[in-house]
């Protein structure tokens, strides 16, 4: 049984960290700690423990400690409990009476002092302590001033009913006679025993007795009592020994109880609301967690197979943002409701936040049934979903992992299965994809890319190369192109196909870019100051970057800083840029052009862009794409490709210029059908800076190439 008289401590913040080190500040103090990461957690443990004070984080994802404190007024159990709210808004008048609005006793604010936090922690031990010497005190008196509206019952040694009061025959419906001289368990239901010698609901009525028997009475427990009708009330009782005159001879034991029905329809609302996500009524994260840990137990006690499946809805913001809120939220009802379809009864689908979906499959034969399953899924997403009058289409990527081939643990299932998933989204989206071990390779570099990326300019990590570009009629070098190399210090030389995708799916690429444009500026007026001939420098930016609101203002401060001319910067956007958000790309590249920047088609002959698209933007020159260049001279589709795009490059009065030149037979080729401008490996490498200028000097040399 637990220690009723000891005190008990809970800290809710979402950071585990926060945690330990409120924990180990809480240490020297005699109490119970308990540690909650949500709110939802918090309120679970509150409903299961007798909580003194709760330190509560204001600031916190999902339900914030204002929500919390206000679910907390809704039960007799928890309404009462102290607050005290942790909050980094130590100025914020408004911010502390709101939090004394919701029922703050007190607050504290981040770097928590360590001396004031155990003050003020004291006081409220003190006063528990008191609180209970008083219990303890007056407690038999109390049993007695308390019974007016209370059932009351006792029994003898041999757990018969001895007497009743006229509260417990109306609340129970029997009348004196039926009850006096019988058995105390024709009334009583005992609970079963748990594990859980700690749970103040694990009680026996031995257990009473022994207690009771030490002149100490048993305090508040939950129990069935058996109605005349049959039916069972939900009750809170306490129990207290019944002595002779001389308090010597231990005659029985006198029970007092009270109907809390209504308190236990509020408890299961409340673990309701802690367990199940409010919009789709799926088990919640936290649910999802104990069901995964008590499946595993039970697969590794059957031998049995446990799959995971982890869901993310394809391209669900793009919901939100085109059709609003309102039917997303009705879309992820609509997609809980088929994922319940498609399961078995054994099996448990969650909701884990957002667009990611859980289900637990227990007990599966082989993989092939999870496989079968995650088709079966796929196909029913697959069905347009109606809402409110919108055809609405979806898919999803699922990831797969099993016990006890992919973990063992909740924990690595869930990562692995999350692992899983990622790499179906990069496989194309709506597939499912196992867990392997070669994943967590993939994502242990994405994770060093991802790290290494917030650090790499400040650590001077990225250097840019150089290639040239030589001119076919006037064989001059016309211009260089500046390619980003990342010298990561575990992973070495590094090329931009290892670390831009990632860098824009993080944010970063705006920095790097930034980083670039100013680096590739300041090298070609340093060549200029030199000396060198003077031309253009190209520098690739990404999609992401042509629509950054503060692309010109950055260009434009990196020709002032470098004191460099426009017309000596180029531009290259890849293909694919071009297929979506024609208008805005076409505004953006227009102000370019007007201070004055080249811009060129990158990779051209890979993406999908229209003809129409190259009418209308500003644009000087295409880029044929290595991979046509290539096989030229052995490939006829590839040379009619060449020549095609050539004239149309003429067409359009647009510069046409050939990458990936390595041979004479593809230089040759390239002259005799008008190509303009080259660059590849026949002429040079891409170059660090000092070596092209040592190209720059004696560019001579190389002219008998062209």
């Amino acid at each position: 049984m637990s220690n009723k008289n000891e005190a008990t401590l809970l800290i809710v913040d979402d950071k585990s960290e926060n945690l330990v080190v409120l924990e180990k500040l809480l240490s020297p103090l005699p109490i119970k700690i308990l540690k909650a990461l949500s709110g939802n957690e918090a309120l679970s443990l509150m409903i299961e423990h007798e909580v003194m004070l709760v330190l509560l984080d204001v600031q916190m994802p999902g339900m914030s400690g204002y929500e919390v404190r206000e679910v907390m007024s809704w039960d007799e159990k928890t309404k009462f409990i102290p607050v005290i709210f942790i909050t980094a808004n130590y100025a914020d008048e408004q911010h502390k009476l709101k939090g004394y609005e919701y029922g703050a006793v007190d607050y504290l604010y981040k770097p928590i002092d360590e001396i004031i936090l155990l003050s003020k922690v004291k006081v409220f031990i003190d006063l528990y302590e008191q609180k209970l010497k008083y219990k303890q005190l007056n407690q038999r008196y109390q049993l007695i001033f308390n019974a007016a509206g209370e059932g009351i019952f006792g029994i003898n040694q041999e757990k018969n009913i001895v007497f009743i009061n006229p509260a417990a025959e109306t609340i129970l419906g029997y009348s004196i006679g039926q009850l006096i001289n019988k058995p105390v368990l024709a009334l009583l239901k005992e609970p079963p025993k748990k594990e859980d010698i700690e749970d103040e609901n694990n009680w026996s009525l031995d257990d009473i007795f022994n207690i009771c028997s030490k002149k100490t009475n048993f305090h508040k427990a939950d129990a069935e009592l058996i109605k005349n009708d049959g039916t069972l009330l939900p009750v809170e009782f306490t129990a207290a020994a019944i002595y002779d005159k001389d308090e010597d001879d231990y005659n029985g034991l006198v029970f007092v109880f009270s109907d809390i029905s209504l308190r236990k329809i509020t408890e299961e609302q409340l673990t309701n609301l802690a367990l199940y996500d409010h919009l789709t009524q799926l088990p919640n994260r936290l649910l999802f967690e104990r069901t995964m840990t008590q499946t595993l137990a039970r697969a590794k006690r059957n031998s049995t197979i446990t799959a995971l499946m982890f869901l993310d809805l394809d391209h669900f913001k793009d919901v939100n943002d085109q059709l609003g809120h309102d039917i997303g939220d009705l879309l992820l009802k609509a997609v809980s409701s088929r994922l319940l379809r498609c399961i078995r009864e054994t099996d448990t689908v969650s909701r884990l936040g957002g667009d990611e979906f859980a289900i637990i499959l227990d007990q599966i034969s082989t993989m092939n049934d999870a496989a079968l399953i995650a088709e079966k899924i796929i196909e029913a997403l697959k069905r347009p979903f109606l809402l409110n009058g919108n055809d609405v289409f979806i898919s999803t990527s699922i990831g797969i992992a099993s016990y006890p081939l992919s973990g063992d643990t909740s924990g690595s299932l869930t990562k692995n299965a999350d692992i899983a998933m990622y790499q179906a989204k990069q496989t194309g989206r709506g597939r499912y994809c196992f867990f392997t071990n070669l994943m967590n390779e993939q994502i242990r570099f994405r994770l060093q890319i991802i790290h290494g990326l917030h650090y790499a300019i400040d650590r001077n990590e990225f250097e840019l190369y150089y290639q040239p570009k030589l001119d076919l009629m006037s064989k001059k070098i016309v211009g260089t192109e500046a390619l980003l190399r990342w010298n990561h210090p575990i992973l070495g030389l590094l090329h931009p196909a290892d670390f831009v995708q990632i860098a824009e799916e993080t944010g970063l690429i705006q920095k790097i870019g930034k980083w670039t444009l100013e680096q590739a500026c300041r090298v070609n007026k340093l060549w200029q100051n030199a000396g060198y001939i003077k031309c253009s420098i190209a520098v690739n930016l990404s999609f992401h970057q042509l629509l950054q609101t503060d692309l010109i203002s950055i260009i434009e401060n990196a020709l002032t800083q470098s004191g460099l001319e426009s017309c000596y910067l180029e531009v290259e956007l890849t293909e694919t840029s071009l297929i979506a958000n024609i208008e805005k790309l076409s505004q953006v590249l227009t102000q370019l052009h007007k201070i004055g920047l080249y811009i060129a088609i990158d990779d051209f002959g890979t993406g999908y862009s229209s003809l129409s698209h190259l009418k209308k933007l500003p644009i000087d020159s295409l880029k044929i794409d290595k991979s046509f260049v290539r096989d030229i001279i052995s490939d006829s589709n590839d040379a009619a490709i060449v020549r095609a795009v050539i004239t149309l490059a003429h067409g359009l009065d647009l510069i046409v210029i050939a990458e990936g030149v390595e041979h004479e037979e593809q230089l040759m080729f390239l002259q005799n059908n008008g190509c303009d401008q080259v660059q590849g490996f026949l002429f040079s490498s891409p170059l660090k800076a000092i070596e092209m200028e040592d190209f720059f000097k004696n560019y001579p040399d190389y002219t008998h190439n062209v």
